[in-house]
C-alpha cells in the first residue's frame, strides 16, 4: 500500500449451446474433441461419440456444446488436486488415480445438482471440507439463461423440495399415482391432474427408497434404455446407454410440471433432480429430444466460477470471463517462513483469501534457472487447507530489465507465468499481473502503458493456457493525485489510457481489475469535493479516499466493462502514533478508528457495490519482528496485528464481517 508517492491445462472452450436441429457438418466438427484423459475420451465415446457423427438420433449424454478441462482443489486427491473436464451436462473427475482405470469408477461424476441446490460446495470428502455458498438462485434449471427466462425455477427453488439430509422423503405412489406435481419459481407447489390426459408416460413406476422419491415411466424408461454404444476398444454393441445410479445418482425431489422458456418460446417442461443430473421431459419436442439431460456442467461451472459472458481472445480460443463472491473478505499476508502461523490466523479469522506477493527475481536470477521450492511450501500449505491463495507477481530480475522495473521482453514474462503456473495448476485462485504499475519504482522510468498491455497480455495467455480456472486480475493501481511518468501516473488517467491503447485491446487480458483505494484519514463514506473527510490535510483530492474505486469503476463502465469485477488487492487504514515521513496522516487515525473504518469499507462494499470481488486487506501480519526488522517502517501501522503479535481492534473488525458474511 503505497501512499508516499500520494484442469491440466486448457484444450477447448466453446460456449455453443446445443440445439437438437444440427446439420451432418456440425456433428462431424463437435465430433472432434480433445480430452484430458484417455478415461474421460473413452466415457463419452461411449454414448455420445454415435450422437455427434449422427450415426444414431438420441439425446447427448454429456453434450459437446462446452468442454473445458482443467484442475480443481480436492483434499483427498494425491497432492490436493484432481483433475475434472466439465461438458454441457456434467463433469467428469478423477479423484483417484491409483484406482485400476478399468474400475467402474475410475472416472466418477460429481453430485453437481446436490451442490446447486443446496449451495455446499465439497472440495473434500469430509463435512469441515464443505465450502457454504447461497444456493444458485440466478441459475434456471431448465430452459434458456435467467435473463430470457426469468419466470422458470431456479436450483435454489428446489432447496426446499429436495431430500438434502433424508427430509422432504415422500412415499411411494408407484402404480396408482402420476406425475402432475406443478412448480413455480417462487417454489409454490400444487397439482393439475389434467396434465396426465395430455401426455402420455406420467405413470409413476419406480420408488427409490434412498430418498424417498417416485420415478415417472418416461424417465424410468429413458434412465433404461438400450442401444449402440462404443466400447474401450473400439467395438459396437447393444447395451444400457447409462448407468443411471452413476451417472445420475438417486432421485433428490419428485418430478414437477413448470414453465420455462426453451430456444425463445415458453413451452410446458417436467424437471426432475437428481444427486447429479437433471431430467427435463418437453412434450413439444420433436423425438428423440423429448427427454433430456439439463445442461448441469455448463449450469455448475457458470455457478462455482462466477462465469458473466464469453470473451475471444486473439485466435479461435473463447475464455470464460470469471469473477469471485461478492465483497468476501481476505488479508495479505507474508506466508513465505510462516505457513505454520498464517492458517490458524485465517482459521480465526473465518476467512478463506490470501494474497501473497512473489518476487520473480528471486526465483529465476538466471534466464530459464527456476526454483520453486520455497514457494513449493506457501501454495501447498495453503491450497492443502482450502484457502484461496493469489500470487502477485512482481520484481523482474535484472536480466529481465537491468534497468528495474517491468521486463523489456513480455515474452520473458509469459515464460515464468507458465512454468508457474503449470507447477500449481488447481492450487492457486487467481494471479495479478504485476503490483502498482502506474507507479516508476514499480513499473521502471518512464511509466509505458503500452509496455504494460504487453506484459499482462503476455501473462494471461500463459495463465489461462496453463490453468484455465484460475483468475487473473490486472494489477491494482496505486492511487496517486497527479502525473509524471518518471515518478507516477494517477490511477483514475492510467486506466483510461489503459483501455484507450490499440482500441482497447487490454481487454481481452484480464477477468477483473485491481484496485488499491486511498483511504488515508478519511472515513470510507467521504469523497472530494462533494463529502469531503475532516482533515486536517489529505482532504482535497480524490486519491485519498476509500471511494475512489467508484471513480475506477465509472472508467471500466464507460468501457463497456460494467459485467467485470473489482477486486481490492489491498486496502486498509494506517494507524501508527509516530508514522515515518509520508504517513504523517496516520497518527490522526486511532487503532479504534482504523478499525471501524475496515468495517464500514467491508459493509459499504457488501451492500452497495454489486460489482464488488474480493476484499483483501493491507494487512495481517508484517509488523511481525520476524518479518519487518524496523519498528518504525511504514508497513507496520497498516496491520491487524502489533508487532508482538497480539490482535488490533481491526482483526476483530475483520472477523466481525467474515462470520456474518455470505457469499
Amino acid at each position: 500500500m503505497n501512499r508516499q508517492v500520494t484442469l491440466i491445462g486448457l484444450w477447448i472452450l466453446l460456449i455453443t449451446l446445443f440445439t437438437p436441429l444440427t446439420t451432418q457438418a456440425e456433428l462431424s466438427n463437435r465430433a472432434s474433441l480433445t480430452f484430458a484423459d484417455s478415461a474421460f475420451q473413452n466415457n463419452w465415446n461411449r454414448a455420445d461419440n454415435l450422437v455427434a457423427s449422427g450415426a444414431v438420433s438420441r439425446s447427448w449424454l454429456w453434450g459437446n456444446g462446452f468442454t473445458l478441462a482443467g484442475s480443481e482443489l480436492y483434499k483427498q486427491a494425491p497432492g490436493g488436486v484432481r483433475s475434472v473436464q466439465y461438458f454441457d451436462k456434467a463433469r467428469m473427475e478423477i479423484n483417484n488415480p491409483s484406482v485400476s482405470r478399468q474400475d467402474r469408477f475410475f472416472v466418477t461424476n460429481g453430485l453437481l445438482v446436490k451442490e446447486l441446490i443446496s449451495g455446499r460446495l465439497a472440495v473434500g470428502d469430509n463435512p469441515a471440507e464443505i465450502e457454504i455458498h447461497r444456493p444458485a438462485d440466478n441459475v434456471v434449471i431448465v430452459g434458456d439463461p435467467i435473463e430470457g427466462n426469468p419466470n422458470a425455477p431456479t436450483y435454489a427453488t428446489f432447496s426446499k423440495l429436495a431430500s438434502l439430509a433424508n427430509d422432504n422423503r415422500v412415499p411411494s405412489e408407484i402404480n396408482s399415482g402420476f406425475a402432475t406435481r406443478t412448480l413455480l419459481k417462487s417454489g409454490e407447489t400444487s397439482s393439475n391432474s389434467s396434465l396426465s390426459g395430455l401426455y402420455s408416460g406420467l405413470k409413476l413406476v419406480y420408488y427409490d427408497n434412498n430418498l424417498g422419491h417416485n420415478i415417472p415411466e418416461i424417465f424410468w424408461n429413458f434412465l433404461n434404455s438400450k442401444g449402440n454404444v462404443t466400447t474401450s476398444t473400439g467395438q459396437l454393441v447393444q447395451d444400457n446407454i447409462m448407468d443411471w445410479i452413476k451417472d445420475l445418482g438417486f432421485p433428490l425431489t419428485e418430478a414437477y410440471w413448470t414453465k420455462a422458456v426453451v430456444g425463445g418460446k415458453e413451452k410446458d417442461v417436467m424437471v426432475q433432480a437428481f444427486e447429479r443430473r437433471v431430467l427435463t421431459y418437453t412434450p413439444s419436442n420433436n423425438d428423440p429430444y423429448r427427454v433430456e439431460m439439463g445442461n448441469v456442467g455448463l449450469h455448475y461451472f457458470n455457478w462455482r466460477y462466477r462465469v458473466r459472458q464469453a470473451v475471444s481472445t486473439a485466435g479461435p480460443t473463447l475464455y470464460p470471463l470469471l469473477s469471485g463472491s461478492h465483497a468476501a473478505p481476505g488479508v495479505n499476508a507474508e506466508v513465505f517462513g510462516h505457513v505454520d502461523q498464517v492458517p490458524g490466523w485465517m482459521d480465526d479469522l473465518k476467512i478463506k483469501w490470501v494474497r501473497q506477493q512473489v518476487r520473480w527475481q528471486d526465483f529465476e536470477p538466471s534466464k530459464g534457472q527456476r526454483d520453486f521450492t520455497f514457494l513449493d511450501e506457501v501454495v501447498n500449505g495453503m491450497s492443502g487447507n482450502g484457502y484461496k491463495l493469489m500470487l502477485s507477481v512482481v520484481k523482474a530480475p535484472t536480466w529481465a530489465n537491468p534497468n528495474g522495473g517491468m521486463p523489456l521482453n513480455a515474452q520473458d514474462f509469459a515464460d515464468f507465468m507458465t512454468a508457474l503456473v503449470t507447477r500449481y495448476k488447481g492450487k492457486v485462485a487467481s494471479y495479478e499481473m504485476w503490483n502498482e504499475q502506474n507507479l516508476a519504482s514499480e513499473a521502471g522510468k518512464p511509466i509505458q502503458v503500452s509496455r504494460y498491455v504487453q506484459l499482462v497480455k503476455a501473462g494471461y495467455l500463459a495463465v489461462k493456457q496453463a490453468d484455465p480456472f484460475a483468475v487473473v486480475v490486472l494489477g491494482g493501481l496505486s492511487p496517486v493525485g497527479f502525473t509524471d511518468v518518471n515518478a507516477a501516473i494517477d490511477d483514475v488517467v492510467y486506466l483510461k489510457q489503459l483501455y484507450a491503447y490499440n482500441g482497447g485491446e487490454a481487454k481481452k487480458y484480464f477477468d477483473v481489475v485491481g484496485a488499491h483505494p486511498g483511504s488515508n484519514n478519511n472515513p470510507p463514506d467521504t469523497l472530494w469535493p462533494e463529502k469531503p473527510g475532516p482533515g486536517p490535510g489529505w482532504t482535497t483530492d480524490a486519491s485519498f479516499y476509500f471511494r475512489r474505486i467508484e471513480q475506477l469503476r465509472q472508467v471500466m463502465v464507460d468501457n463497456g466493462e460494467g459485467s467485470k469485477q473489482i477486486w481490492l488487492t489491498e486496502f486498509g487504514w494506517d494507524s501508527t502514533p509516530t508514522p515515518p515521513p509520508g504517513y504523517d496522516y496516520a497518527k490522526q487515525i486511532s487503532e479504534e478508528q482504523q478499525a471501524q473504518y475496515i468495517a464500514r469499507a467491508f459493509d459499504k462494499s457488501y451492500r452497495e457495490y454489486t460489482w464488488m470481488g474480493p476484499m483483501l486487506l493491507w494487512q495481517l501480519n508484517f509488523a511481525l519482528p520476524s518479518i519487518t526488522s524496523d519498528e518504525n517502517n511504514e508497513k507496520n501501522g497498516w496491520g491487524i496485528l502489533r508487532r508482538d503479535g497480539s490482535k488490533r481492534p481491526s482483526y476483530f473488525a475483520l472477523q466481525f464481517y467474515a462470520q456474518n458474511w455470505q457469499p
